[in-house]
This record gives structure tokens, C-alpha cells and sequence, in this order.
């Protein structure tokens, strides 16, 4: 059998991955132009890894001689790399028919039969191993010019797209190590560059070429991916839908966030005995959820093994991800304080503190809502607590921080280089090592809480290591444990991913993606190849909803002369009939800025009123200037409810939801709910309307940036 024939047996490869693997190869194959890359884009830790395998397998058997893998610039995640490189083709390697090695620890000289055999060339992106693979080409082994290379780019966004002018200079120069890949791609006769990522906006966003970039020091070559094939998603794939989905209390998913307050997460940022004292770790509310998030931790490990050992299946050992900062002292003092917190409990199992069970019982209720949705069994608190304190009191919770003060190589597993899990409970405390390709394996709690001024999806997306394939007994246990405004800013992330995904799966753009963007005119023109910031975009698709949350109304008094007016403006005739009419553009605007000024923000949310206008332009442009209209009044929503992003449950019945959603609708529709509000359902003040931006059902998914990029 050839190469891909023995890995697709070997691993087990699903009809949709081979499918997914043989147009890799035929596209890489039939590029146009040898120099121009291709792309294979999955999901945050869904098999990528697996896929390129498969497709430098393939590629072997076509034809190609060399395959050289870029990882992410990180000893860590190239040991990962090349261990799963020789797990896969270990066959092939001790048949002596491929050799594989790092570039640092390159064998010297290889010998001519080493040299027929197939070739796997792994390198952390840096410089310096760039031009070590260069010298191999150019140097050791010229020959190797003439032979047919496959160039696979893992994490394809990071470190390889650079773009920058020195102050005082008016010429743009890339980065070291885009400059060396170019230098690379351009010295091999037939090369093919494949480039691999879950976050390929920065790509995307590159023009077609450079060669019309009269302000460049020399001629790019193409960064932007002249195709695209999408990595078919597991079934058993936990990602960005199942936590920011807006599910319904019957579905376990439902239970997946658990709101920190943002002064808890700022307590964590540095290092300050007055905010976090030693003595009131039980009561203090710099404390309070993550003390909780422990305690349900524990729980959650003590109930999925109870759960495995009934059923007959082998125990597992699970972990928690704390990520918080980026500092090194940050993660100490996050370490301190949990250390000084397990403490506190193995006391108070102990000693037969009652407070330990009365937090065990806060976390009991949690989790049963969630295992009873799944339809799972929860064993009798009683046991639940004996097995907690069974795990606290045997110091089966292994705390360990990740990031540069700790060496990385004896947290890994020696097979897998993931993770290594040494207890049954495993707690991780990092920062930026913890974001691209390091797998955390059984992870069932992350507590969260970057929130930068911007964030930006790519960077963001990648500190999901809780999205992967999950036994949907894990994800009834799971906690992830973040403030309301970044679990807002994520969910407007995960509709980006969304968006541009569906894109490719709908056809809507042959071979990229339209990023649209509000020029200083009013007009729309094609967003520039410049950094995304998020809080300027919005990603919309067929039938979405966008609209305010998190917000609370201005005071009574001037609420009431605020809604005066919006009575006036809103068509008395288009109230409760429960079907749509039509008003004009300037009209919905108008209706809309008067919107505006009643709602506040006193977290660190907001909402793009910017966006909601331009889309609503946008759209209507295109349906001969109208806008849909439909509102409803006498709503009663809780505040405390109020915060689904999706805006379906604020929508409220199923009747209701299937009116604004309906198929055959091609104009924007702007859809008006006035609540009751007031200070029995927790608002500040009331009635007030509250104004939701329905896409066309049928229209091209798209990203909305509402301002000109800096």
C-alpha cells in the first residue's frame, strides 16, 4: 500500500476527511500559480494536525520528495509536532522509506540513501532554523532544488504575515521570518505552500499580490490563499456554538457560562495581600467565584468518575485552565491564592468545617441542573461530598503553572507531548503558552478573563483549548467561568468565525471572503488588508439577529421625554399585528438614533449603533430603500435575562421568532420590543423600546466593519 492508503488505515480516517485530504493534494496539484498558497482551515482543535498528516501522506505518493512543517515559534509545539509526525509515520519511518527530524537537530550529513528515502522537515518559526533549512537547500544539498517540495505552514497566521514601516521611512518592509519564508518559496523550482489555521483573518485580509505596492521594499509574494478547503468537523466537536449557542435551560449547554465579576478577575491581575486576604478567603468576594469554580471543579471529576466506574469504563483524569494574564508574576499570585485556598479546604475537610459543605452544596445544585438536562445520573450528594473531600484530602488536585519561568518538557506526556495529567484533578495556570497547540486533554473548567481594550478574533479564538472533540457526559460537567462583558465580546468572535465559515460552506465567495467596510463618505468599499479590531466589526449571516445587551435604561425622568418622542415616530398601525411593513430607510434611522441615548452601559459592554445603522443602509440599498418593520409592546423581560446575544430568547415565542426569521424575507427588518421595565423586573427605569437588526434571510454572510481601520 502506498503512504495515505497505510496512515488512513492506521487512523481510522472518516469518508469526509479522505474527501477533505484528496482535495488538499488535487488543488495544490492544479494552483495556478506553483507560488501562491493554498488553504486548509478547521476549527480550534479540530484535527488539523491529523489533516496535514494526511496530506503530506498523500502528497508522497503523487510525487512530492520533501515536506517541511513550520510550527508556531515554540520548542513546545514543535516537540508536539514531530512526536505526532512519528507517532503517525512510524511505519513508514522504520521501514526505512521516510526520515524525519527537527531542523536543530538535523542529521549531518544525511547519506545518499537517507536522502531517496521521502524527507519530513519540522522547524519552529525563527529565524535562525529558516536559515538552517535554507543552507540545506542551498548548501548541503542543491539538488534538493530541482525536487518536488511540500511547504505546510501550521498556525499560518502567526509570525508568517508581518507588515511594517520603520519611523521616518515611508517604505514597508515585512517581518524576519515572512521574508525568510519567501526567500525559501522562491528558491525551489516546485514548491506548493499550504497554510493551516483555525483563525485566518489576517490572511484573508492580504491583497491578491503585492506587485502594485509601489511603497514596498521589494515584491511579497502572495500571503492570501488562492483556495480554501474546509477540515470537516467531528461529530463529537465541542466549539464556539455549544458555548455562546444561546441554548435553552433543557439543553446542558445552557449551564456552560457561570458570570466572574470583573473586580474578581482585576483582584487576580497583581499580587496585593489587601485585596485577597489570607484570613477571609472564605468570605471575600475577590474570591467568590473562583473559590466556587474549585469546589464545582473537584465535584465535577468526583461525579464523572463515580459516573465511569458504574458504567464499567476506565477512569479518567480531568483538568481546569486558569488563564487570566499574560504576566509571569500574575500567575504566581494566581497560584498563591489557589494554593492558599486548597489549603483552606483540606482544613476544612479535615476539621468538619461546614463552610466546605455548604460551598460543596452551591456547586451541587449547579452541576445537577446541567447532568440532568444530559439525561445523566448524579449520585447522592452525600457521596458526591465524601468523594470531594476523598480528592482534597489525598492532594489529587496537582496546581502547575505553564508559561516561560517553568521548564516545558516535564509537564508533557513523553508519547503525545500534550499536557501531562499526573493526578485526578489538574489545574494549569498560564498565559500565551497555553494559546496555539498545546492540548489540555479532559479539560472541563476554564476560567477566563483577558479582556485587552480590543480584542482581536484570531488571538482570542486560540485561547479556546476547551473547544475539541468532548464526551457529552464531559460537557454536562463543564464550567466556563468569565465576566458577562468578555462572554459578550466572545460571542460577537464566535458569529465572526461563524460567518466567514459559512461563507465557504454556501459558495458565496469562490475563492475568499468580502470584508465590507463604511468609508468616510457613507459608501462601502472592501476592507483593507490592516488589523481587525473587534470592538469596530460585526459579523452577521442569513436570518441573524443584532442587537444592544447588557445595557440598563437612563434614568425615569429622562427616559419618559425620550419615549414621547419615540411613540411619535413609531407607526401606530405596525403594533401588535405580527407581520411585517414596510417604512423607509430614513425612517427606521430615525427611529434608531432616537433609540440610542436611553440606553446605557455601566459594565465595560457597548454596542455598535454604527453598525446597526450602516448594515441597515446596506441592506436596503438593495431592497429599493426599504426597511421591514414589526413591534410588539407589553414585553416583561427580567434584566437578569436579558443578555442572549443571539437575541432569540428575547424574542420570545417560538410564533414570534419563526415571523422575523421567515425564508422569503430579502430586506433588513428592524423589529421593536417595548418592555414594561421598571424596578420589579430589575431595569432602572420604564417602559422603554428595545430595537432589534434582523439580516435578510437571504443574503451572503458578511463582516461590518462600522469604522475606517486606524
Amino acid at each position: 500500500m502506498g503512504f495515505y492508503a497505510t496512515l488512513r488505515d492506521e487512523r481510522e480516517h472518516s469518508e469526509d476527511l479522505q474527501a477533505c485530504i484528496r482535495e488538499v493534494v488535487e488543488r495544490l496539484e492544479t494552483a495556478t500559480d506553483p507560488k501562491s498558497p493554498g488553504m486548509l482551515l478547521g476549527r480550534i482543535q479540530s484535527g488539523k494536525t491529523r489533516a496535514f498528516l494526511g496530506v503530506i501522506a498523500l502528497a508522497f505518493d503523487r510525487g512530492y520528495d520533501i515536506a517541511i512543517v513550520l510550527t508556531k515559534g515554540t520548542k513546545t509545539l514543535a516537540s508536539q509536532t514531530v512526536k505526532r509526525i512519528g507517532r503517525d509515520f512510524r511505519t513508514f519511518i522504520e521501514d526505512d522509506e521516510m526520515v524525519l527530524f527537527d531542523i536543530m537537530s538535523a542529521p549531518d550529513p544525511l547519506t545518499r540513501a537517507e536522502q531517496r528515502r521521502k524527507i519530513v522537515i519540522v522547524a519552529k518559526k525563527q529565524v535562525n532554523n529558516l536559515d538552517r533549512i535554507q543552507e540545506l537547500f542551498e548548501t548541503k544539498y542543491p539538488d534538493w532544488k530541482e525536487k518536488s517540495v511540500l511547504l505546510v505552514d501550521d498556525e499560518a497566521d502567526m509570525a508568517s504575515v508581518r507588515f511594517s514601516r520603520k519611523s521616518g521611512e515611508t517604505d514597508i518592509d515585512q517581518g524576519a521570518i515572512a521574508n525568510r519564508m519567501d526567500r525559501l518559496r522562491g528558491s525551489v523550482t516546485r514548491m506548493s505552500f499550504l497554510q493551516v489555521t483555525a483563525t485566518p483573518y489576517a490572511l484573508y485580509l492580504q491583497p491578491e499580490n503585492f506587485e502594485g505596492a509601489t511603497n514596498a521594499r521589494e515584491v511579497f509574494y502572495p500571503k492570501r490563499p488562492v483556495f480554501t478547503v474546509l477540515l470537516p468537523t467531528h461529530p463529537a466537536y465541542v466549539g464556539g456554538d455549544d458555548y455562546f449557542g444561546g441554548h435553552g435551560p433543557d439543553d446542558p449547554r445552557y449551564y456552560l457560562h457561570v458570570e466572574v465579576d470583573a473586580d474578581e478577575q482585576d483582584a487576580l491581575r497583581a499580587a496585593d495581600g489587601r485585596v485577597i486576604r489570607e484570613d477571609r478567603l472564605w468570605t471575600s468576594a475577590n474570591v467568590r467565584m473562583l473559590r466556587r469554580s474549585l469546589m464545582t471543579f473537584l465535584l465535577a471529576v468526583a461525579i464523572r468518575r463515580h459516573q465511569q466506574e458504574s458504567q464499567h469504563q476506565r477512569k479518567q483524569k480531568y483538568a481546569m485552565v486558569i488563564h487570566n494574564d499574560t504576566q509571569r508574576l500574575a500567575h504566581k499570585w494566581q497560584r498563591d491564592t489557589v494554593e492558599n485556598l486548597l489549603k483552606m479546604f483540606e482544613q476544612a475537610a479535615g476539621s468538619g468545617d461546614a463552610r466546605l459543605r455548604d460551598l460543596f452544596e452551591v456547586a451541587y445544585a449547579d452541576l445537577s441542573q446541567s447532568i440532568k438536562a444530559d439525561g445523566g445520573h448524579v449520585p447522592p450528594a452525600d457521596n458526591a461530598f465524601e468523594d470531594v473531600k476523598t480528592l482534597i484530602l489525598d492532594g489529587e488536585l496537582n496546581v502547575q503553572r505553564v508559561n516561560t519561568d517553568v521548564p516545558q518538557e516535564p509537564l508533557l506526556d513523553a508519547d503525545t507531548a500534550e499536557l501531562r495529567l499526573r493526578t485526578k484533578a489538574n489545574l494549569y495556570i498560564g498565559g500565551s503558552i497555553l494559546d496555539r497547540g498545546i492540548t489540555v486533554p479532559n479539560l472541563i473548567a476554564f476560567y477566563y478573563g483577558r479582556n485587552p481594550r480590543r480584542m482581536q478574533a484570531d488571538t482570542v479564538l486560540q485561547h479556546s483549548r476547551m473547544y475539541g472533540a468532548r464526551p457529552k457526559a464531559d460537557l454536562a460537567v463543564t464550567r466556563f467561568y468569565t465576566s458577562a462583558a468578555v462572554y459578550a465580546r466572545l460571542q460577537q468572535i464566535n458569529a465572526l468565525e461563524n460567518a466567514l465559515r459559512e461563507a465557504f460552506e454556501n459558495g458565496a465567495h469562490k475563492d475568499g471572503v468580502v470584508f465590507i467596510q463604511s468609508d468616510p463618505s457613507g459608501g462601502v468599499v472592501p476592507c483593507a488588508p490592516s488589523k481587525i479590531s473587534l470592538s469596530d466589526v460585526v459579523a452577521v449571516r442569513p436570518g441573524s439577529v443584532l442587537t444592544p445587551n447588557g445595557f440598563d435604561t437612563i434614568a425615569q425622568t429622562q427616559l419618559t421625554k425620550h419615549i414621547r418622542k419615540l411613540d411619535a415616530l413609531v407607526p401606530q398601525d405596525a403594533i401588535g399585528i405580527g407581520e411585517f411593513v414596510d417604512i423607509s430607510l430614513n425612517d427606521a434611522i430615525a427611529i434608531v438614533d432616537a433609540i440610542e441615548p436611553t440606553l446605557a452601559w455601566t459594565d465595560r459592554q457597548d454596542f455598535d449603533w454604527d453598525a446597526m445603522r450602516g448594515l441597515m443602509r446596506y441592506w436596503a440599498e438593495k431592497a429599493d430603500g426599504q426597511v421591514k418593520f414589526l413591534a410588539e409592546v407589553g414585553r416583561r423581560l427580567n434584566r437578569a435575562k436579558s443578555n442572549d446575544r443571539s437575541g432569540l430568547s428575547i424574542l420570545g415565542s417560538e410564533e414570534f421568532r419563526n415571523i422575523v426569521r421567515d425564508t422569503s424575507r430579502d430586506g433588513p427588518a428592524l423589529v421593536l420590543l417595548k418592555q414594561d421595565g421598571g424596578t420589579d423586573l430589575e431595569w432602572k427605569a420604564g417602559p422603554f423600546w428595545w430595537p432589534m437588526l434582523a439580516s435578510p434571510t437571504r443574503v451572503n454572510p458578511c463582516v461590518f466593519a462600522s469604522k475606517v481601520a486606524a
